[in-house]
C-alpha cells in the first residue's frame, strides 16, 4: 500500500507539472511532495488535498527537512512548503518579514534579529511619526513627510496647517479660517502653532475669521457679508445690526478663553506705558499686574521728596487713581476667567501661570494698601475701602488712625461725616467718626444705643490747616478718641484724649461680613446710613493710616464716587511733622520686601565690601537681607531670634553656616540693633552686632558673584531656588537704614520695591496676643482690686478643657478665670459663676467679660451667655489701697489649677491709676515659656473633641500589657493590625501632581530604575517634564560599570545640557534658553547611534552627531533619574550638575511608554501641589534617614521634636542593638515610648486630649536616665520606672528617624512608617540636620513639608 501511495503521488506529481516548468518535472520525481504542494498554492486548491508536512513553526526544506521559519521573530509560522512568513508582526513585511512597512525602518538587533522602529519623523514613537516613509544615508536620517508636515524631520506644520508635532500626542491639523483670508494666497493664514488666523478678510474676526469684527454685522461663514453697523455709539449685534450701547461678548473655548485673557491682561493698563521700566521677561499673563505694581511704588519714593511741582503731583496721582481703577475692573473678571480656566482642568505652564497671576493680585493688593498718599473730598465724593483682611479680629477691638486737614479760612466748618464702618441699611452695629457743632465726634454702637464721644477740648476751627493725626480706638464697650496736632512755628506737638464706654454689658461688634462696607468721606445714595452719621460730606484731605495696626490707604478702594484727581489733587503732607516719625524708617509687614537691583551703581565690591542694616523687631524668624544668583546665595536671617548667616559661592563642600547662641546675636527685644556684614579679602565674612565683633568665619577666595539685593524678604521664586531658603520668611518689624558700602538706600525709591511703607509706629511692637502651652504663664504688676472692683475682658481659644486664664491671690484669697470642663468660671473667694454652655474648648475664638462690684458678680461669654450671682453678705470687703498686685494670664507659679494651653489676645483689665487699654504682653516682666507671635490652635474634627482617654504607663508582664501597637500583633485572633484605623484632621495623601515627584531635597536624592530593554544601546527616546528654579542639577544618567559609555541630561547655568558618547568622542547638545523659571517644560532627548536630538516643549529641536559607524555602546544600568549615588557622574559631567537636581520631574517615559517601576528611591517624594513649609515630610510612599554616630541615643539622653502626623500610627524613633532597643512612636493618636533593656520590657503612653492628629504642630520631648523614662507631650507628663538591668551598656547604635528598613528584624516597634511633617530635633540640646544624615532613604523631603 505504501509503494502504491508513493508511486501514485508522483504520478500526480508529473501532471500537475505540465502546467508549470520543464525544472520541476525534473525534481518532481525525487521530491513529487514538495512540487505537487507549489502545483496546489499555484492554482489555489490547497483546499483539496489539507496536508500538514511540518510542525506549526517550521516549514519543509528542499531536502525534504523541517527547519524552522525565517521570520525574524515577527511571525508565528509560515507556510509549511514555501517556507513564507505568515502575518508579520511588529510593523514588518515581507516573504520573510525582512522589510519595515511605511513610516518604519529597520533597526539591527542582536543575533540577526532587527525591529522595525517608527521613523523619528520628527519623533520616534507612533503617535509623533508622520513620515511616509525614511530611510538612512549614512548617520542621516531622510523623512518623506505625509501631508502638512514639512522640515527635514517633519519638525513643523506645512503652511497651511497648524499644530506642534514635536509635543508628544500632538500633530498638524489644516487651518480654518472660513474662506475669510487673502484669496490670493495658496494657502489659508494662521498662527502654525495655534491655528489662529493671522489676515482675516471681509471685514470678519475671531481665532478662525469666524464673526464679523467689532462695529461689523453679518454671517461671516455662509453669506460672508459682514456689514458697518449704522450707530452712534459705533457698536451693534454681530448678527443682526441692532444698535447696542457697549460691545457685545462672545462665547469662547478654552483655548480662546486663555488668548483672550493674556490679550485683557496687556491692554488694561495701557495709560501707564511709560512706567514698564524694568519688566522684562516675564509672562504675558504676568504683565498687568507688575504694570499696576510699578505705578504705585515708583510714586511712593517721589513724592517722599516733598518738593514736586504740581503738575508732577497731578500726574503722580492720577497714575494712581488709574491703576487701581483698572486693578478694580480688572480682578473680578479675571478671577471669574481664571476659575473657569482651572476647571478646566489645564496642563503645563498654564497652571503654573494662573497660580502666578493670583500671587501676583495678592502682591498687588499688598502695594495698594500701603500707598501713603491722601485724597481730597470736595463736599460730594466718597471711597469704599476694603476693609480688615481677618474680619473677626474687628468684633473685640476696632482701632482706625488716619491724616485729616481742614482749613476753617477756605471751607467753613460744617456737620459732615468722615468715616463709616458698618452695614448698608444702618441697622447694624457700627463705628463712624463725624464733625459735629465744630467737634470731632466718635460714634460707635453695640447692640441697641449709639454712643457718642465728642472731643471737645479742641475745636475743629481751631486746628491748623495741616494734617492732623487722629484715631479713634473700641475694646469691648470701651471706646476713644485721639488727636494729635503736629508741632507750629509757635506752639509744641498737642495731644488731645477723650473716652467712653457703652452702657450694659455688650462688648462685640456685631457684624456681617457680607455685608459690611468701610466708607470714608461720605456714602453715595444706595447706602443708608445710622442716623446720627446721617450728615453732609466731607470736605478736606484724608489720609488713612491703619486699621487693627494693619497699614491701609485710600487707594486700596473697591469703589469710588465723584473723586476727580484732575481738578482736586491730593494734599502734600510732611511726613516727618510727628514726633514719632522724625526718624526715617520702614516698616516691614512679613510680606513685602525691598529690592535694589544693580547694587554696585552706588559702589563697588572691593577688598572690604561692607553692608549695613539697623533693624527693630520682636519676631522669631525672618530674613534681613538676601543675594542669590541662580544656585549661589548669601542669606542673613533671624531664626527663634538670633541672627544666622548662611552663604554658597559654589563651595565644593557645601553652604558656609553661622549660627550660635550668643547673647549678642539675639536683637528681637523690639530694640534697633545695627547689623554690618563684611567681606574681607574675597575669603573672609565678618559679622558685627551694634558695632561690635561678633563671629567670623573663612571661605574660599572667592568675588562676591552678585548684583541685585532683597531686604526684608523675597519673592517666591528665589526663596524656591534653593532647599536651603525654603524655610526663610519675611521680616515683621522696621528698617531704620540700609547701607552699602557706608552709602544709604531709599529703600522706597527703589522701583523693585513692593509691599512696604514709611515709619515704624510703636503699635508694630506691641504684643497682644499670647500663646501658652500647659507649661507657660505670664505675670506682671498694677494697681487693681479684684476681689472688689474689677472688670476684665480677653479672647481666648483652645481645644482643652480645662485651664487657668486669669489669677490672682492675696494669701489664701484667690481670684480667677478659667476653663473647667469646657466651661468658664469665675471665682472670687470661693464664690463661682460658671457659664452655662460647657463646649468653649472647640478651638474658636471665643470672647469672655467678667465684672465684679459691690453688688454682683457677672460672667458674659461671647455677648449671649451671661450669669449673675449677688454678692453675698458675707463677702469681706478690702479698702482700695494704691498697693501695686501681682497677676498672671495663662496660668501660675502658685495655684494649684491647671495652666492654660491655647490663645489669649486683646485682653484688658480696670486699673486704678490708668485708662483701660489693650494689655501689651510684651512688656510683662514675667514671660515663662510663652510665645508672643502666632496661635496654633486648629479646630479639629468632632471625632476628637469627643475621645478622652486617660495616660497609662507599664512595664510589660504578659499580653495584656503589651504596648499599643503590639497588642495587635501579639494576638492570635487577629492576622494583622490596623496601624491607621483612626482618620487624622490632615490626609495622608496631600495633594499632588499625578506621576510628578520631588527631588533635590538632600545632594544625591534620586530614583532608580533596574529595568529596560536591549535596545536602548542601539537608540532611545526619553520623554520627561520638569519644573525647577535651580540653575544646576542632574536629570537623568545611565552608564556602564566603568563609567566609559554614558548617556546624561542635566541643567548647566539654568540650560538643558543632552551628552553621550560615541567611542572617546561625545555628542553634546546645549540649549539656547535658560528653563529655571519654575514653569513646567517638557523635554525630549532621543539617541539613535552617533546622533543625538533634544527637544524643548515641543518648538525646539536641536541635533548634534559624530561621524563614524558601528561603535560598540552598552550599559549596564541602573538608570538614575534626579540625581547619582555620590561620587558617581562626576568622571563625565561638571561638578555642580553631578548633584541631585532641585524641582519636580513627571511622566518619564522610554519611547513613549511609561517606565516600570522604581527600584530604589532616595530622597523623593510626589510632587505635592500647593503651599510648603519648614521640616522633613515623610511621605505615605514609606522612607526613613540614619543618622550618624555622632548622637547618641544610650542610657542617658534628652531628645525633643516637633511632629504634625498625618496618619494616627507610625514610628517616630527607633535605637537598636542585637540585645536592647528603644523606641518612639505614635499609635491612635497617642505617643507611645517603649523601652527594651534587654532582660525586660517597659513603656509610658501618653493621650493628649486633642490627640497627636488634629492637624496642629506637637512638642514630644523625652528624657531617659538609665531604668526611668519621662514623656511630655504638650505639656502633658508621664513617666515610667523600668527594672534596673546591670547588663544595660551606654553603647552608640544607628538611629532610625520615621521608619526602619523592612529587614530590620525586631519585636519592636509595629511596621508601618511615619507620614507627616517633623521639624527642630534636638538630641542633648544638639540641632540635628538631616540634611547631613547617614542615608536618606525612600520618600523623604528634607527641608519642606506640604503646609497644613
Amino acid at each position: 500500500e505504501h509503494q502504491a501511495a508513493s508511486w501514485c503521488l508522483k504520478l500526480s506529481c508529473i501532471l500537475a507539472t505540465l502546467f508549470l516548468d520543464s525544472y520541476l518535472q525534473l525534481v518532481c520525481l525525487l521530491n513529487p511532495t514538495r512540487v505537487f504542494y507549489k502545483f496546489l498554492l499555484y492554482r489555489k486548491l490547497t483546499f483539496l488535498f489539507p496536508l500538514q508536512v511540518c510542525g506549526r513553526g517550521f516549514f519543509l526544506s528542499e531536502q525534504s527537512e523541517c527547519l524552522p521559519c525565517n521570520c525574524k521573530g515577527h511571525a508565528d509560522y509560515c507556510e509549511d512548503i514555501t517556507g513564507i512568513c505568515i502575518n508579520c508582526k511588529d510593523h514588518s513585511m515581507g516573504d520573510f518579514c525582512e522589510m519595515c512597512e511605511d513610516g518604519y525602518i529597520l533597526t539591527p538587533g542582536l543575533g540577526g534579529r532587527h525591529t522595525c522602529q517608527p521613523c523619528a519623523c520628527p519623533l520616534p514613537i507612533p503617535s509623533n511619526n508622520f513620515a511616509v516613509h525614511c530611510d538612512k544615508g549614512g548617520a542621516t536620517l531622510r523623512c518623506k513627510c505625509q501631508e502638512g508636515y514639512a522640515g527635514n524631520y517633519c519638525e513643523r506644520c506645512a503652511p497651511g496647517y497648524y499644530g506642534s508635532p514635536m509635543t508628544t500626542g500632538s500633530s498638524c491639523k489644516r487651518c480654518d479660517c472660513n474662506g475669510n483670508t487673502d484669496p490670493n494666497l495658496i494657502f489659508n493664514e494662521c498662527h502654525n502653532v495655534t491655528g489662529h488666523c493671522q489676515h482675516c478678510w471681509g471685514n470678519t474676526a475671531g481665532a478662525n475669521c469666524e464673526r464679523c469684527a467689532p462695529g461689523f454685522y453679518g454671517d461671516a461663514i455662509s453669506a460672508k457679508d459682514c456689514r458697518e453697523c449704522d450707530c452712534e455709539s459705533g457698536f451693534c449685534d454681530m448678527h443682526t445690526g441692532r444698535c447696542l450701547a457697549e460691545p457685545s461678548t462672545v462665547n469662547l473655548s478654552c483655548d480662546q478663553c486663555i488668548w483672550h485673557l493674556i490679550k485683557d491682561m496687556e491692554n488694561s493698563n495701557k495709560t501707564l506705558d511709560q512706567l514698564k521700566v524694568g519688566v522684562l521677561n516675564i509672562t504675558t499673563v504676568e504683565h498687568t499686574i507688575l504694570v499696576f505694581m510699578l505705578a504705585i511704588v515708583i510714586p511712593i519714593g517721589f513724592f517722599d521728596l516733598q518738593f514736586l511741582s504740581t503738575p508732577h503731583l497731578k500726574l503722580i496721582f492720577l497714575h494712581y487713581f488709574l491703576a487701581v481703577e483698572n486693578l478694580n475692573l480688572l480682578v473680578p473678571t479675571l478671577l471669574d476667567k481664571l476659575k473657569l480656566v482651572e476647571d478646566k482642568k489645564p496642563v503645563n505652564n498654564v497652571t503654573t501661570n494662573i497660580m502666578r497671576i493670583r500671587e501676583l493680585i495678592a502682591q498687588a493688593r499688598s502695594v495698594a494698601k500701603k500707598v501713603q498718599v491722601s485724597m481730597k473730598f470736595n463736599g460730594q465724593s466718597s471711597v469704599e475701602v476694603h476693609p480688615h483682611s481677618n474680619l473677626e479680629e474687628l468684633k473685640t477691638m476696632t482701632s482706625i488712625s488716619l491724616f485729616m486737614r481742614v482749613d476753617p479760612d477756605k471751607d467753613p466748618i460744617e456737620d459732615r461725616i468722615i468715616l463709616y464702618l458698618g452695614d448698608r441699611n444702618g441697622v447694624r452695629d457700627y463705628m463712624g467718626l463725624a464733625t459735629k457743632n465744630d467737634i470731632l465726634v466718635f460714634f460707635y454702637k453695640l447692640g441697641a444705643e449709639d454712643i457718642e464721644i465728642p472731643l471737645s477740648s479742641k475745636p475743629v476751627s481751631q486746628w491748623p490747616a495741616v494734617f492732623n493725626y487722629v484715631k479713634i480706638e473700641r475694646l469691648g464697650r470701651h471706646g476713644k478718641v485721639f488727636l494729635t496736632v503736629p508741632s507750629q512755628s509757635s506752639t509744641d506737638e498737642q495731644k488731645f484724649i477723650q473716652k467712653g464706654e457703652a452702657p450694659g454689658t455688650e462688648s462685640l461688634f456685631d457684624i456681617d461680613p457680607q455685608d459690611l462696607v468701610f466708607f470714608v468721606g461720605g456714602v453715595p445714595p444706595d447706602v443708608k446710613l445710622p442716623p446720627p452719621l446721617d450728615l453732609a460730606p466731607f470736605v478736606g484731605c484724608i489720609e488713612l493710616s491703619s486699621l487693627n495696626n494693619d497699614v491701609i490707604s485710600l487707594y486700596n478702594f473697591k469703589q469710588t464716587h465723584k473723586i476727580n484727581l484732575t481738578t482736586s489733587p491730593p494734599c502734600p503732607r510732611y511726613k516727618l511733622a510727628f514726633s514719632q516719625s522724625r526718624i526715617a524708617s520702614y516698616l516691614f509687614d512679613g510680606k513685602g520686601y525691598a529690592l535694589i537691583s544693580n547694587i554696585e551703581r552706588r559702589g563697588k565690591f572691593t577688598v572690604v565690601t561692607r553692608f549695613d542694616i539697623s533693624v527693630r523687631t520682636i519676631a522669631s524668624d525672618g530674613v534681613l537681607f538676601l543675594m542669590a544668583n541662580e544656585d549661589k546665595f548669601f542669606l542673613l536671617e533671624l531664626k527663634n531670634g538670633i541672627l544666622r548667616l548662611m552663604y554658597d559661592f559654589g563651595f565644593s563642600n557645601g553652604p558656609k553656616l553661622l549660627e550660635n547662641n550668643l547673647a549678642k546675636l539675639q536683637i528681637n527685644d523690639a530694640k534697633y540693633h545695627e547689623v554690618s556684614v563684611i567681606y574681607h579679602q574675597s575669603k573672609k565674612v565678618i559679622l558685627l552686632v551694634d558695632k561690635s565683633h561678633v563671629k567670623s568665619m573663612e571661605n574660599p577666595k572667592t568675588t562676591l558673584p552678585f548684583a541685585d539685593i532683597y531686604i526684608g524678604g523675597a519673592p517666591s521664586s528665589i526663596l524656591k531656588s534653593r532647599p536651603e531658603l525654603s524655610s526663610v520668611v519675611g521680616l515683621k518689624g522696621c528698617v531704620k537704614g540700609f547701607q552699602f558700602q557706608k552709602k544709604d538706600f531709599n529703600l522706597l525709591e527703589e522701583p523693585g520695591t513692593i509691599g512696604i511703607s514709611s515709619g515704624c509706629p510703636e503699635e508694630s511692637f506691641m504684643s497682644r496676643k499670647a500663646y501658652f502651652s500647659g507649661k507657660s504663664y505670664l505675670g506682671s504688676t498694677a494697681k487693681i482690686s479684684p476681689f472688689d472692683n474689677f472688670e476684665g475682658g480677653l479672647n481666648f481659644r483652645t481645644l482643652q478643657p480645662s485651664g487657668l486664664l486669669f489669677y490672682h491671690n492675696e494669701g489664701s484669697d484667690e481670684f480667677s478665670i478659667s476653663l473647667e470642663n469646657g466651661a468658664v468660671v469665675l471665682n472670687n473667694r470661693g464664690v463661682k459663676v460658671k457659664s452655662h454652655k460647657k463646649q468653649y474648648n472647640d478651638g474658636r475664638s471665643h470672647f469672655l467679660l467678667a465684672s465684679v462690684n459691690n453688688q454682683k458678680y457677672s460672667l458674659l461669654v461671647d455677648d449671649e451667655d451671661k450669669q449673675l450671682k449677688k454678692r453675698p453678705a458675707s463677702a469681706v470687703g478690702s479698702s482700695y489701697d494704691s498697693d501695686v498686685k501681682t497677676f498672671y494670664y495663662g496660668g501660675s507659679p502658685s495655684s494649684t489649677s491647671k495652666n492654660f494651653t491655647g490663645c489669649i489676645s486683646y485682653a484688658y483689665i480696670n486699673r486704678l491709676d490708668l485708662d483701660i487699654e489693650p494689655e501689651d504682653f510684651k512688656r510683662y516682666p514675667e514671660k515663662v515659656q510663652i510665645s508672643l507671635e502666632g496661635c496654633p490652635v486648629h479646630q479639629p474634627p468632632a471625632a476628637l473633641l469627643s475621645r478622652h482617654r486617660a495616660n497609662t504607663s507599664g512595664t510589660k508582664q504578659d499580653k495584656s500589657s503589651l504596648p499599643p501597637g503590639l497588642t495587635e500583633l501579639g494576638s492570635d485572633d487577629q492576622e494583622s493590625a490596623e496601624p491607621n484605623i483612626k482618620s487624622c484632621f490632615l490626609s495622608s495623601s496631600p495633594k499632588s501632581i499625578h506621576h510628578a515627584f520631588r527631588f533635590g531635597s538632600i545632594a544625591n536624592s534620586r530614583q532608580h530604575y533596574a529595568d529596560f530593554p536591549d535596545s536602548l544601546s542601539q537608540r532611545s527616546h526619553f520623554s520627561l517634564s520638569m519644573k525647577t528654579h535651580s540653575s544646576f542639577g542632574l536629570i537623568f544618567y545611565v552608564s556602564d560599570a566603568q563609567e566609559d559609555n554614558f548617556m546624561a541630561l542635566f541643567l548647566a547655568h539654568g540650560k538643558l545640557l543632552y551628552t553621550f558618547n560615541v567611542g572617546d568622542q561625545r555628542v553634546k547638545i546645549k540649549s539656547e534658553d535658560k528653563y529655571n523659571d519654575g514653569s513646567w517644560h517638557s523635554v525630549i532627548f532621543i539617541r539613535d547611534g552617533n546622533v543625538g536630538r533634544l527637544i524643548v516643549d515641543g518648538l525646539t529641536m536641536l541635533e548634534d552627531s559624530i561621524q563614524g559607524n558601528n561603535v560598540s555602546w552598552h550599559i549596564s544600568g541602573p538608570l538614575y533619574v534626579g540625581g547619582v549615588p555620590p561620587g558617581r557622574a562626576q568622571k563625565n559631567i561638571q561638578r555642580n550638575s553631578a548633584y541631585s537636581f532641585t524641582g519636580c520631574i513627571k511622566n518619564l517615559q522610554l519611547d513613549g511608554k511609561q517606565l516600570s517601576s522604581v527600584a530604589d528611591t532616595f530622597g523623593v517624594t510626589p510632587c505635592f501641589d500647593g503651599v510648603s513649609e519648614g521640616g522633613t515630610y515623610f511621605s505615605e510612599e514609606g522612607g526613613y534617614i540614619v543618622l550618624d554616630d555622632s548622637f547618641n541615643l544610650g542610657l542617658r539622653f534628652e531628645l525633643v521634636m516637633e511632629v504634625r502626623p498625618r496618619v494616627a500610627s507610625g514610628v517616630l524613633l527607633h535605637v537598636h542593638s542585637a540585645d536592647d532597643y528603644f523606641t518612639v512612636y505614635i499609635h491612635q493618636g497617642a505617643v507611645v515610648v517603649l523601652v527594651n533593656d534587654g532582660t525586660r520590657e517597659f513603656f509610658t503612653k501618653m493621650s493628649p486630649k486633642q490627640g497627636v492628629c488634629s492637624g496642629s504642630w506637637h512638642k514630644i520631648t523625652v528624657i531617659r536616665d538609665a531604668n526611668v523614662v519621662q514623656l511630655d507631650v504638650d505639656s502633658e507628663i508621664n513617666h515610667v520606672v523600668g527594672p534596673l538591668s546591670p547588663s544595660s551598656t551606654d553603647s552608640r547604635k544607628p538611629v532610625f528617624i520615621g521608619g526602619t528598613p523592612g529587614e530590620l528584624v525586631t519585636v519592636a516597634p509595629p511596621d508601618f512608617a511615619y507620614v507627616g511633617c517633623m521639624r527642630n530635633l534636638t538630641i542633648n540640646n544638639s540641632q540635628v540636620n538631616f540634611s547631613k544624615a547617614v542615608l536618606v532613604s525612600g520618600a523623604v523631603s528634607v527641608g519642606t513639608c506640604p503646609a497644613s
